[in-house]
């Protein structure tokens, strides 16, 4: 018979419907059904002015919402032909840390509450909170921002905050150990998780699967190390892999990502305490960030010729590869915005990494996805 698992169902973590079909308690077929959040983010993005859209991204993803701004804003300054100025590169490579840790221990907290432990779940909700704090201290908002700019940031990083940063990710390296002793060292976690949800390299590659699904499968593939963006050449840290392909793999890896990004943000603090500077591009269009429609004597608009051009941009964010694309045809409005989700592929490759497995079986594999609805639907 075939069964739905949503969209009201607490294994979705999002509106979205998981039709399975089973003989028994075995997965049998599968078929993840989309569209129950679409919102049109792409088309109402072409009647927006170019800083307008931020506001949309940080919607996109609520959990990854600086990273889809940077995915934009990257994109967009491309066809704008702006380059942000090397201190903005900084905060942006901070921010996209920072979020990616955010994001990681939201994943945590949800997964392992799937799995019965509740003892983590209140610990990842309880640090993540701090992550929250410091993006609070610098944009004002701890979960819609809205601080990218095309040519830049918004405003520069508060005084006290690197030292105050500092101090988070001390907690957070010690914590990290505490996360692994309640999970590693549970047997109801290698029980629920070792063995499933099992998808190997190649139909990682196959189904176009990106992120830490695919870093758990042996593939070290890191837009950050081998397309770096912002400041990424400029920072050290190590690729996330592991070799199980399954559920537990994909727990390390993140678990490792989170550790890795911790490095990456105590690099990036050490550099912006020792180089001040601007954050926003100087000499930037008028118009840009707000309505402006130049006029003449007589009272005509008048025509102003601005550079055309196209953006592409393509981001490792916390779920895996996003991309963005952005026309610039003179007007104050992108022509045309197009986005690719990397949620959206992993959860179409369920069709291959749950037929197999038992029904009981399906909160703990479609967990270690990290499914983000928002993305997947725009």
């Amino acid at each position: 018979m075939w069964i739905n698992m949503g969209p009201q169902h607490p294994m979705t973590h999002g509106l979205w419907n998981l039709r399975v079909r089973i003989e028994g308690e075995i997965i049998e077929e599968v078929d993840p059904e989309m569209g129950y959040l679409h919102r049109g983010i792409e088309k109402i993005s072409e009647d927006r002015h170019y800083n307008e859209v931020i506001t949309l991204m940080d919607r996109t993803c609520y959990v990854a919402g600086m990273s889809w701004e940077h995915l934009y804003i990257i994109a967009a300054e491309q066809a704008l032909h702006l380059e942000p100025p090397e201190r903005a590169q900084f905060i942006r490579t901070l921010a996209d840390e920072l979020q990616r840790i955010a994001s990681h221990l939201m994943w945590y907290a949800a997964f392992v509450q799937d799995l019965g432990l509740m003892t983590p779940f209140l610990y990842g909700m309880r640090d993540r909170d701090l992550i929250l704090d410091l993006f609070q201290s610098f944009t004002g908002a701890r979960m819609t921002y809205e601080y990218n700019r095309a040519g830049g940031v918004r405003n520069d990083l508060p005084n006290g905050f690197t030292d105050r940063a500092r101090k988070v990710m001390d907690w957070l390296d010690a914590r990290f150990v505490e996360y692994d002793q309640l999970c590693l060292d549970s047997d109801i976690f290698h029980r629920r998780c070792d063995g499933l949800g099992v998808l190997s390299a190649r139909d990682c590659i196959d189904w176009g699967v990106t992120g830490p699904m695919l870093r758990s499968a042996g593939i070290k593939r890191d837009l950050r190390k081998d397309r770096p963006y912002a400041a990424y050449d400029r920072v050290e840290f190590d690729v996330a892999v592991a070799d199980g392909a399954d559920v537990t793999a994909r727990y390390l890896v993140r678990m490792e990502e989170m550790r890795q990004a911790v490095r990456i943000v105590r690099q990036t603090l050490d550099w912006l305490d020792k180089h001040p500077g601007p954050v926003l591009a100087e000499r930037l269009p008028r118009w840009l960030g707000a309505p402006y429609a130049p006029v003449g004597r007589e009272g005509y608009l008048l025509k102003r010729n601005y550079p055309t051009g196209r953006g592409f941009s393509s981001v490792e964010e916390p779920h895996g590869e996003a991309q963005a694309y952005v026309v610039n045809t003179g007007g104050e409005h992108p022509y045309r915005v197009k986005f690719r989700s990397p949620v959206f592929v992993n959860i179409a490759a369920a069709q291959k990494y749950l037929p197999g497995y038992r029904v009981a079986d399906i909160p703990p594999i479609m967990g270690s996805v990290d499914v983000c609805v928002g993305e997947v639907d725009r």
